[in-house]
C-alpha cells in the first residue's frame, strides 16, 4: 500500500537502507536520551519551491537524520560515529543516481534528496552525542482535480 505522506515515505524509505542497524529503533520527532536510536525531524521551511500554471508545484521537504551516538573523548568512538555519517551521505547520493527514490503518496513524484550538512555532533554530554545531517527531499505536486 501506497505512503498517504511524505513524512511516512521518507521513514519507510530509511528502513530499506542497509546501514541502519535494523537493532535500533527509527523514530519520528522523538530521539531517545540513551545511545542507539535514530529519528527523523521535520525541519520548518516554505514548502512550495516554485508553483506551475496548472496549479501544480514544485516543492521541498526539509528534514533530518540525527541519531543518538556514545560519545567520549576517544577520537576512534566519535571519528566511527562520523564515518557512519559519511556513509549514510554516500548511501543517499547512490541512491538519487539510481533514482531510487522514497514512493511519495498520489500526486506527488520525487525529484532528488541531497545532504544539507554533513554530518555533525549538534550537543554532547559525557557519554553520548546527538550527531545529525540536514536533507532535503524536492517533489513535484500535481494540481488537484477540480470536481
Amino acid at each position: 500500500m501506497k505512503d498517504t505522506t511524505v513524512i511516512r515515505s521518507l521513514f519507510h524509505w530509511f528502513q530499506d537502507c542497509e546501514l541502519l542497524s535494523t537493532e535500533t529503533p527509527l523514530n519520528v520527532d522523538k530521539l531517545e536520551e540513551e545511545a542507539g536510536n535514530y529519528c527523523l525531524e521535520v525541519v520548518p521551511c516554505n514548502p512550495v519551491i516554485s508553483r506551475y500554471p496548472d496549479g501544480g508545484s514544485k516543492n521541498q521537504y526539509i528534514f533530518n537524520f540525527a541519531s543518538r551516538e556514545y560519545y567520549s573523548s576517544d577520537e576512534v568512538n566519535n571519528m566511527k560515529n562520523l564515518e557512519f555519517y559519511e556513509d549514510l551521505q554516500e548511501w543517499m547520493a547512490e541512491q538519487n543516481i539510481n533514482d531510487r527514490l522514497p514512493e511519495l503518496p498520489d500526486g506527488c513524484t520525487a525529484q532528488s534528496i541531497e545532504v544539507q550538512t554533513s554530518g555533525y555532533v549538534m550537543d554532547n554530554d559525557t557519554k553520548t552525542a546527538r550527531y545529525q545531517i540536514q536533507c532535503r527531499l524536492k517533489y513535484i505536486k500535481e494540481a488537484k482535480a477540480h470536481e
